[in-house]
């Protein structure tokens, strides 16, 4: 069975699945979406997403049809449109902009652990959860990698969910 097929494994005969994208707000989520919808780098820069998108394009992977819920990750939002984002979907990701450090911007680094705790709160246990360290490739940023990740945002939290 692939990896898709053990995450979404009530979703097996259908072969397709909702995935909701969660996170502060300029983290990459919408960015992702765009490079998952056409394969391709993704160079032009987005406006901030208001409120929440259904994506029209659906995405194939390894025979799997995944249509992706783009919410916005202003605080403002959370409540909202994350809950209703969450409530669709068979699983969730969780973006995370790996370049916001605590030294260089306070307030986006505290945002992002909040966002993170509030996030664990409200994605169900049985929804499988995965947690995106995005900007990688910003390697002059010097962006945060899995072992300071963890320890930022106590992912041990999180440790026996999917």
């Amino acid at each position: 069975m692939s990896l898709l097929g053990k995450i979404f494994a009530r979703k097996q005969k259908t072969k397709s699945a909702m995935v909701s994208l969660i996170g502060p707000s300029r983290a990459g989520k919408t960015t992702l979406v765009k490079y998952m919808e056409t394969g391709e780098a993704v160079t032009e820069e987005f406006g901030t997403t208001l409120g929440i998108e259904v994506r029209r394009n659906s995405v194939e992977i390894s025979g799997w049809k995944l249509n992706a819920i783009d919410t916005g990750g202003q605080e403002l939002y959370q409540q909202t449109f994350w809950e209703l984002a969450i409530q669709q979907a068979d699983a969730v990701i969780f973006v995370i902009d790996a370049t916001v450090k605590e030294e260089t911007n306070k307030e986006m680094y505290e945002i992002s652990k909040s966002q993170f705790a509030y996030a664990l709160d409200i994605v169900p246990e049985n929804v499988p959860l995965l947690v995106l360290l995005n900007k990688q490739d910003l390697t002059d940023q010097n962006p945060m990698g899995p072992k300071d990740a963890l320890m930022i945002f106590n992912m041990a939290l999180f440790q026996n969910r999917t």
